[in-house]
């Protein structure tokens, strides 16, 4: 994985990354936003703030975002003024959408947030690039409005239509960005863990983004209407759970655990793209009797980290057995764990806050055979002892290959050494 790159966050809420063939952590350029925790997929970033607002990050792409916004013009025909936007009472709006079940005229349409701009005005979609055609001026024709619509006026045309477009452009590429509040809906409580998966649930090209979340009060959230063409989302829905939830993973397919305030764990079913959200839980004993504080979730794979910080694994886990059929102890201790692409395993050591990744982890052997410390200096330290830098990071990993950067949905407390 000579295209690694891991990702952090100190104390202070500082970002920092890593080259794996660099050896040094880098301060991001990013130098005002204060993060708390990180999760990501291939094409983006999610945090929470020290101000407890979602952020966003948006990796830069040589594609432009861009988000096309339509409405309908209606009109009716008289025998005195011939087409007209004086509709009957019957009739839906002048300006609505393709159903006539909605009213939108063109002033409604605003933008969703200070991080898109408006590319150019409206303009009839009339086939001639954005310019109005002399000839037909886009409308089609049809009987009454509840008809089929046709590019053909008939002698019984008593109604037409035309389609309005206008094109907006995600313009914070490559910097953290605000999410903005729901509109017309209350803000959830304060977050404190995010993770996002299900990129991997589906083999349609564009690839969905599934974002789960937890609040101060034990809740469980979950972000709709993330699509490539909309990275922001559409809002936030609450999801039931039986009790109070500390910490949430979200695999790259359709696997999700949550850890318990009493230390149980819970795996939801019923996910696939079709539900992305779910159907039920499933309690899930800890694997011992201190209880779990930690769970990671990987493609195919689940870890956890009990109170005692032992680590354990869950074998039998797949799509059609999303709890498994057992724990297995691994040797070593530590205080939280991350996935990473191809279910790689890094830890942070319980002792000495060191950063681990597991070696050995393949397809066959999925539990890693060691655990390897990964050591490196911070950028322009002129020290050679890497332990004399009392440096503490709460570590976010995200890997690159194949082009595409993969960010690992835990933030885990280290030292630099």
């Amino acid at each position: 994985m000579s295209g690694s790159q891991l990702w952090a966050v100190d104390v202070y809420g500082r970002g920092f990354s890593l080259w794996a063939a660099g050896g040094r952590w880098r301060r991001v350029a990013d130098l005002l936003l204060e993060l708390k925790r990180v999760t990501g997929s291939q094409h983006c970033c999610w945090g929470i703030g020290c101000d407890h607002q979602v952020y966003l990050h948006v990796y830069p792409s040589q594609v432009p975002i861009r988000h096309q916004e339509k409405t309908y013009e209606n009109q009716r025909w008289n025998p005195v003024d011939g087409y007209t936007d004086t509709l009957l009472p019957t009739d839906r709006w002048q300006w609505t959408d393709e159903w006539g079940l909605n009213p939108q005229p063109l002033h409604s349409f605003v933008l969703p947030s200070a991080n898109w701009e408006w590319e150019g005005d409206w303009y009839v979609d009339d086939e001639s690039c954005g310019r109005e055609s002399s000839e037909t001026g886009g409308w089609e024709y049809a009987v009454d409005f509840p008809a089929t619509f046709t590019k053909e006026k008939k002698w019984n045309s008593c109604v037409r239509r035309r389609r309005w477009l206008r094109y907006r452009r995600y313009k914070a590429l490559g910097s953290w960005a605000k999410v903005p509040l729901d509109r017309a809906r209350p803000p959830p409580e304060p977050f404190t863990d995010i993770s996002c998966g299900g990129w991997d649930m589906s083999d349609s090209p564009e690839k969905h983004i599934y974002l789960w979340a937890v609040s101060q009060q034990g809740k469980l959230w979950f972000r709709t209407g993330i699509r490539q063409q909309n990275p922001e989302g559409t809002c936030w829905e609450p999801i039931q759970v039986p009790q109070e939830v500390a910490q949430v993973s979200a695999g790259p397919k359709d696997l999700l655990w949550v850890v318990l305030w009493d230390g149980q764990l819970l795996a939801r079913t019923g996910i696939n793209k079709d539900c992305p959200k779910g159907s039920s839980w499933e309690l899930v004993q800890p694997p011992n009797q201190k209880g779990a504080v930690h769970v990671a979730v990987g493609l195919t794979v689940v870890w956890a980290v009990t109170k005692d910080n032992k680590v354990w694994f869950r074998r039998g886990v797949n799509s059609h057995n999303p709890t498994g059929s057992g724990w297995i102890s691994i040797g070593g201790e530590m205080l939280m764990l991350s996935m990473g692409p191809n279910d790689q395993v890094w830890g942070v050591g319980s002792d000495d806050r060191t950063v681990y990744f597991r070696h050995g982890v393949t397809a066959t052997e999925v539990t890693g055979r060691s655990w390897v410390a990964v050591s490196a200096q911070l950028d322009g330290s002129a020290s050679t002892n890497h332990s004399s830098i009392p440096f503490y990071i709460i570590f976010e990993i995200l890997a690159t290959a194949s082009n595409c950067i993969f960010c690992l949905s835990l933030c885990l407390l280290i030292k630099l050494r």
